[in-house]
């Protein structure tokens, strides 16, 4: 036994290779892939090695002859697994480009530490629509507003049947492979990813609910491979008080998001010292502030249409990021976890952009908004101002009149 650990300890790197097909002479090749399980048979021979025979010996007798037990193929699985590539995506919704930076300049931000650890851009494109559905829609599918059909809110007319979702895909490319979706806003788990398709696919109230959540599951679950966490309080904020980085509610939101991310950050952190390969990818679904301060609906603006993308891990380009956009997500997430891309007619739009900076433009796409979305979106502000407005004059119309009306005196 001894003889065949240490046989197998010496020559565990090589590979055996003939001089030519005719021969039967051979070499030894060095072969860089076998360094993974030297390193964990060398763990287990040192083990075995040192210990007295019978102290060896006893637990193997107590083993049944035909038992298929192996603690080396145990080990090997196991620093297989742990080399398993993984994918964290983090949508934060209706985040600015120039927010983003903001709060990218702070020490502690989860931002700052991906542009300085991976691919990073301001300059992120969602498309011709800054509305949440087909922004979501795209980044999750891969596949442009024109082919997935959804072009508002409403989801109506919607084609999201014959576009696999990121999820969805992995499933089906491996059942095994757990997969997990954590947010805020319903149809991302209602229509988008559509419901019982990942392995834990909840939805919540509160970010700080979501939140909680995804460190719970980065934390506990060691078979997980692919987690989806949708924030929504940067959204929120800037319909209530404005999209604009003058706006210190919106501005707060955005930095408590990305202190959120940092976290998770930091809880990769560990798995990833333990062998975990892990592509962490974060970005938005659409700026605002452009067409309107508390809007952004169905808006040709840039500031609308424009936010952040930053990637880190697995085969990434670190540097700025040119050309980059939402269709870029899926393809990315979806090349690292090596499931395969479809072709012809069903090829996605989106590339992996990050590992190959070189790629070509992404597909143009052609679709608009629906007319009551664009309608509604400048309709909004100004039912607004003429609320305003006729409370105004309301009250002017009160107090006049109450003040030229003569009290009653008593008699």
């Amino acid at each position: 036994m001894i003889h065949h650990i240490s046989w197998w300890l010496i020559n565990a790197p090589f590979t055996y290779s003939s001089v030519n097909e005719y021969e039967n002479t051979y070499f030894m090749v060095f072969d860089p892939r076998s360094m993974r399980s030297l390193w964990a048979t060398f763990v287990v021979g040192l083990i075995l090695l040192s210990g007295s025979p019978t102290s060896v010996a006893s637990p193997i007798e107590e083993l049944p002859q035909d038992s298929s037990y192996d603690p080396l193929d145990e080990l090997l699985q196991t620093i297989e697994n742990a080399a398993a590539p993984r994918v964290m995506v983090i949508g934060i919704d209706g985040v600015r480009s120039d927010v983003a930076q903001i709060s990218a300049s702070r020490d502690d931000s989860g931002f700052a530490r991906m542009v300085s650890e991976g691919a990073w851009t301001y300059d992120s494109k969602v498309g011709p629509i800054s509305i949440s559905g087909p922004s979501w829609s795209s980044m999750l599918t891969g596949v442009w507003c024109d082919r997935h059909g959804v072009r508002g809110n409403s989801f109506e007319n919607h084609k999201l049947d014959q576009h696999l979702d990121l999820i969805d895909r992995v499933e089906r490319h491996n059942s095994s492979l757990k997969t997990a979706s954590l947010v805020y806003w319903a149809p991302i788990s209602e229509l988008i990813i559509g419901p019982g398709i990942a392995d834990v696919q909840e939805r919540y109230e509160e970010d700080a609910e979501v939140h909680d959540r995804a460190v719970e599951i980065l934390r506990e679950d060691l078979d997980l491979d692919l987690l989806f966490v949708g924030y929504d309080d940067p959204d929120y904020a800037g319909h209530v008080h404005g999209f604009s980085p003058d706006v210190s509610e919106y501005v707060d939101a955005v930095k408590l998001a990305d202190d959120r991310f940092a976290e998770l950050l930091e809880i990769l952190d560990e798995r990833i010292s333990r062998g975990e390969d892990w592509l962490v990818i974060v970005t938005s679904d659409h700026g605002g502030g452009g067409s309107t301060l508390r809007g952004h609906s169905a808006s040709s603006s840039e500031v609308d249409l424009t936010t952040f993308m930053m990637v880190r891990g697995g085969d990434t380009v670190a540097g700025e990021m040119y050309g980059s956009v939402v269709v870029d997500v899926a393809v990315t997430a979806l090349t690292h976890l090596e499931v395969p891309l479809p072709n012809g007619e069903d090829t996605l739009d989106g590339r992996p952009l990050a590992f190959q900076p070189d790629s070509d433009a992404a597909r143009a796409v052609n679709c608009s908004a629906p007319l009551v979305e664009v309608t509604f979106s400048y309709i909004v502000p100004i039912v607004q101002i003429g609320i305003v407005l006729v409370l105004a004059v309301a009250s002017f119309i009160f107090f006049k009149r109450r003040k030229s009306t003569p009290m009653n005196e008593e008699e």
